[in-house]
């Protein structure tokens, strides 16, 4: 469970190729993101987690989908970190899918996380630790400002979607679920899960609702729930 940051509408269909185009359109649908403290991740830090899902699914998560999180953490408006997709090795070496944390300002990239996607998917979760060497630095309370950015990362690397100008604060979500952000429920089964929420101004938050990520590729992969 994520909190819905941001969505996209679904492009028509004469911007998609047709087989023999040689290009790839990787179209956004919802982008949600969740803090996950250290009590919770039983790590000795804490981090954040960037949710993408898209219309239209791949059959690898490395190619030809690439995923940019731009982000922000000073409110200046620059991003301070972009964090992207890419393949463990270098192309062609490993098909192993890896999370890249780079600083914009020196451009050290650092890798501590495989990538959280699966075959023949339409999600990609990306997680990025907080305050360790190589990873994101943010000051405690500090709203971080983000855009995610969708690309084609095999033949023409032409960015094709984009959402921008989201917003969230770590610790204080606007929606929120009671208990762990995940978990399972049995074939056929069903859950009740409490929403929590917070009163928050726009300038600390862009979150819509919540956004439900499936670990299954069949079927519907993701819900993206409005609150009011």
């Amino acid at each position: 469970m994520f909190s819905l940051a941001g969505v996209s509408k679904k492009a028509p269909r004469s911007e998609l190729p047709a087989p023999g185009d040689n290009f790839a359109f990787v179209d956004l649908r919802s982008v949600g993101v969740r803090h996950l403290p250290a009590s919770v991740t039983g790590l000795p830090f804490a981090v954040l987690e960037f949710a993408m899902n898209t219309n239209g699914r791949r059959a690898h998560p490395a190619y030809p989908g690439g995923f940019e999180i731009d982000i922000d953490t000073t409110g200046d408006g620059i991003a301070d970190y972009f964090v992207f997709n890419a393949e463990n090795g270098g192309f062609g070496v490993s098909g192993q899918t890896v999370v890249a944390v780079q600083n914009a300002v020196t451009g050290a990239t650092s890798v501590f996380f495989f990538a959280d996607a699966d075959f023949n998917s339409a999600n990609m979760i990306f997680t990025v630790p907080l305050n360790i060497a190589g990873g994101v630095a943010l000051a405690s309370g500090a709203t971080i400002g983000f855009d995610a950015l969708a690309y084609d990362n095999y033949f023409s690397g032409t960015v094709s979607d984009f959402i921008s100008g989201m917003r969230f604060t770590p610790g204080i979500p606007r929606f929120g679920v009671v208990g762990l952000p995940f978990g399972a429920v049995p074939p056929k089964g069903s859950a009740d899960l409490g929403v929590t929420t917070a009163t928050l101004p726009d300038k600390l938050s862009s979150e819509l609702g919540l956004l439900m990520m499936y670990r299954r590729n069949a079927g519907q992969e993701a819900d993206a729930l409005r609150i009011r």
